[in-house]
């Protein structure tokens, strides 16, 4: 491709392109795909079984572009069940629960009182990792960019502990700014895996009650920390990840 191509479109008089992006080989257990050797990989089976936001996933966040990659089931469940499902599906849940429980899943004026600790720097950090990442096509570390935004926010509330803040009144404003922290941050989640994910963040992004396409959301702009306006009515829906047992 990148000398035939390219010599057929100056034959027609036509600016052949600049750079040529390609990606690598894939080997299934370390092994070289053959129908001989029945090492080959089934997407269709794949995403029967995990989804196709989890089979977007695991090979962008798995294998560098242009570099070779292997494939093997287990890693795929184990990558599954540990990022998503764990990750990004428990936060979103456990949120969203605790929504629904204290604030009947109307997001709550948060106070200013720091409560929202040093996610907000995390995140503008973390975002302009992602945006750099993926304009040079470096899939795997954008996607490690995002992943620092979950483990950060997963971190915040087990320090945070949102479920006892609920057990005293005298710490109702705090219990409010932890979880609309938490909400936002999983807004500005939906807006980051959209590209990667599209279908995990519409379910997302519908279970915030947020309105209009985050399909059509830019950063940095609708990235900014504060976009979640109180009073949204959010709704728990069903788990974005399910975890997968393997064979």
């Amino acid at each position: 491709h990148a000398v035939y191509w390219p010599a057929m479109l100056m034959a027609a008089d036509v600016e052949p392109p600049m750079q040529v992006w390609a990606h690598g080989f894939l080997t299934v257990g370390g092994k070289k795909m053959s129908k001989t050797n029945a090492t080959g990989i089934h997407p269709f089976e794949l995403i029967d079984r995990f989804g196709v936001d989890s089979y977007r996933w695991f090979f962008m966040r798995e294998v560098q572009y242009g570099q070779d990659g292997s494939f093997s089931y287990e890693a795929m469940v184990d990558r599954h069940n540990a990022d998503l499902a764990n990750g990004l599906g428990n936060l979103a849940s456990r949120v969203l629960a605790m929504l629904g429980t204290n604030y009947d899943g109307v997001v709550p004026e948060p106070t200013e009182g720091g409560w929202e600790a040093d996610l907000p720097d995390v995140i503008v950090q973390a975002v302009e990792r992602y945006d750099e990442h993926l304009s040079a096509v470096r899939l795997t570390a954008g996607l490690a960019a995002i992943w620092d935004i979950v483990s950060r926010a997963n971190r915040y509330l087990v320090e945070k502990e949102p479920w006892q803040l609920a057990k005293d009144a005298a710490r109702g404003d705090e219990l409010a700014g932890v979880l609309y922290a938490s909400a936002e941050t999983l807004r500005i989640l939906a807006i980051l895996i959209q590209p990667i994910m599209p279908g995990a963040a519409l379910r997302l992004w519908d279970q915030l009650g947020l309105g209009g396409a985050v399909e059509n959301r830019r950063i940095p702009t609708d990235v900014a920390w504060g976009g979640l306006k109180p009073g949204t009515v959010t709704g728990k829906g069903e788990a974005l990840f399910p975890r997968v047992e393997a064979d």
